[in-house]
């Protein structure tokens, strides 16, 4: 099976990640991220191909490729709103292929505000019957039809990861001193940073504990930093509701992660059964996230362990990469 995963830019290369899994851990998946233009920030995971620095070679390369997929995953990420899919209209325009009314599975992704701020529109699309499966970031579920074709998609990154030895570093990193709390918001408005900060702040935090908030650092530089912090806050927010990319860093770097995340439930549920979650919820009310920052940060190191060996178990079981390949395959193939 052959499967392109085609967008604007792919905000959080969460379809090149799984584009990158699928191809490394399935033997019978081969895939393509194809996206109109290079990813703004430098992940180690690149495009297989960015529409607007091809040369004609390589979008021969790239038509070839989408004719002869089976699957089109498609991220539906920018406006302006219309009655066809904006990525799939612009990928069949300089293709000179219909993608629409192609007889491939056709998959749409819908990965952030974009969904959010338009959603009766998606919701009641003129051309959602052309549509195989429709995904949805975790967030975003909740405000699905909840139909049989829609489904919840984990954010991803790819880690091939080893638990024993992210727990092992996980213990490494309690005996130091100060243990650092981070948090690096890659929009600090977005993130509601100075909020963050403020609880931070009644704390009075002791000299055990040293909060670092930084912004406008590489991508390689937040890894290290996350590396070498105990506890992660990602954001504070009454809006999103949901975990991302950041946290999951933070979580595959050895940190227990705070992060509002009230709006995940729905999609939790729906992939594991339950609505257990590997993020310490923050609550939407700023008034409680002191009060639940302080009482994780003053566990004892042995109820620290615990918690993240938790943690762990969960990220083990729905996080693997074989696990993610066979999630992507029930969807496809179901």
């Amino acid at each position: 099976m052959k499967i392109s995963f085609i967008s604007e830019g792919d905000a959080a290369n969460v379809l090149t990640e799984y584009s990158h899994c699928l191809n490394t851990h399935s033997e019978d998946i081969k895939s393509k991220s194809i996206s109109f233009q290079k990813h703004p920030f430098n992940y180690n995971i690149k495009h297989d191909y960015d529409i607007n620095k091809c040369s004609p070679s390589e979008l021969k390369e790239v038509k070839d490729w989408v004719i002869d997929s089976d699957v089109i995953i498609f991220g539906e990420e920018g406006h302006p709103l219309e009655p066809t899919y904006r990525t799939l209209r612009g990928f069949s325009s300089i293709l000179e292929v219909d993608l629409i009314n192609s007889n491939k599975k056709i998959i749409i992704w819908h990965p952030g505000s974009h969904y959010r701020n338009n959603t009766k529109f998606y919701n009641e699309h003129p051309q959602r019957d052309k549509i195989y499966k429709h995904l949805y970031a975790l967030d975003l579920y909740r405000l699905s039809n909840k139909e049989k074709n829609d489904f919840p998609l984990l954010p991803y990154q790819y880690f091939d990861f080893d638990i024993k030895l992210l727990l092992k570093n996980f213990k490494n990193k309690i005996k130091k001193n100060p243990q650092t709390i981070l948090h690096i918001p890659s929009n600090p408005t977005q993130k509601r940073t100075q909020e963050i900060i403020n609880s931070i702040d009644t704390l009075n935090l002791s000299p055990k504990y040293n909060f670092k908030v930084l912004t406008n650092i590489s991508h390689l530089e937040v890894i290290e930093e996350k590396k070498q912090s105990l506890f992660y806050i990602d954001q504070f927010s009454p809006h999103w509701g949901g975990y991302g990319i950041a946290s999951l860093e933070a979580l595959f770097n050895s940190n227990i992660v705070f992060c509002t995340v009230n709006n995940c439930f729905d999609s939790i549920v729906k992939i594991t059964g339950k609505d257990e979650i590997p993020i310490v919820d923050l609550s939407t009310d700023p008034n409680n996230m002191n009060s639940i920052i302080s009482q994780i940060i003053s566990l004892t190191n042995e109820d620290l362990i615990e918690l993240y060996s938790g943690i762990l178990g969960w990220l083990d079981k729905y996080y693997q990469p074989k696990k993610i390949v066979s999630y992507i395959k029930n969807i496809v193939n179901e």
